[in-house]
């Protein structure tokens, strides 16, 4: 630093100082307070600055913390979620074991509640396996009708002591004498295979071409040939088509035959 700066600035010091020393008590005031009102716009400035800062932290802070419970409300929002759809499962699956036993209580057979315990994936729509035979009260010999409270599903088959086959009503080997609703026609319920499906047909054959029969017309189990009762519902028509000897109807089954879980084995009549 030069002498040029230096000099000054000591007398300058010296001068002030010595002013201080000797102004009076009163005079020491007023310089005292008009120092700090030199200052004071400087001061209230440093303040609001720093009560900013100390807000904008206090900010972060309440962010970090709305962060952290927006986690755990979304957690417990999906535990609630997963809560619900098990609770609307078991209302649903209650609701239809409600309707089943209510439909047992009414029916004019005796029936005996079975369970599905197996299916083979190259028999899919053709043949299950229930968690009822012979030991508990089957005919050995089979031929019994199975069906749910919405409608047919087929018959047994092959019986075991605790366990059957059911062949449904959508295999080849499962035929049912019928007839339509409000009609005379009668005709033959069997499963019929479709080319480049999985899934096969349910048909209704030998009926005359001239039936013309209207889609959503119930068909119902005729009880001809002695194996399954009269009046169960088989399906509904979905589509007639008149072919050269006779007509043939393609119909959609009252029972869905791939979610099956529960079945009654037809035991016989009510006394």
């Amino acid at each position: 630093m030069s002498r040029r700066i230096v000099i000054p600035s000591v007398l300058a010091f010296i001068v002030l100082s010595g002013l201080v020393i000797t102004l009076s008590p009163h005079n020491m005031r007023r310089v005292q307070s008009g120092f700090l009102g030199l200052i004071s716009p400087f001061l209230k400035t440093g303040s609001s600055v720093e009560k900013k800062y100390r807000e904008f932290r206090e900010g972060l802070k309440t962010l970090d913390q709305l962060e952290e419970e927006n986690k755990r409300l979304n957690v417990i929002n999906k535990d609630l979620s997963a809560t619900n759809q098990t609770l609307r499962g078991l209302e649903a699956e209650n609701n239809e074991l409600r309707k089943a036993l209510e439909y047992r209580a009414r029916a004019i057979f005796t029936l005996k509640p079975a369970r599905i315990i197996g299916r083979d994936s190259s028999t899919y729509y053709n043949k299950v396996i229930i968690d009822r035979g012979y030991g508990d009260g089957l005919d050995k010999d089979g031929d019994q009708p199975v069906l749910t409270e919405a409608g047919l599903v087929g018959k047994t088959k092959e019986v075991a002591e605790h366990s059957a086959t059911v062949v449904l009503i959508a295999d080849e080997a499962c035929r049912v004498s019928a007839n339509v609703e409000g009609t005379q026609i009668q005709g033959i319920v069997k499963g019929e295979r479709v080319s480049g499906t999985g899934a096969p047909n349910v048909g209704l054959n030998h009926i005359p071409k001239t039936a013309n029969l209207q889609p959503g017309l119930n068909v119902f189990s005729s009880g001809a040939g002695g194996v399954f009762p009269s009046g169960v519902l088989i399906g509904q028509v979905k589509e007639f088509k008149a072919g050269g000897l006779d007509g043939h109807a393609i119909l959609i089954p009252a029972v869905d035959l791939t979610t099956l879980e529960d079945v009654f084995v037809v035991m016989g009549k009510n006394k």
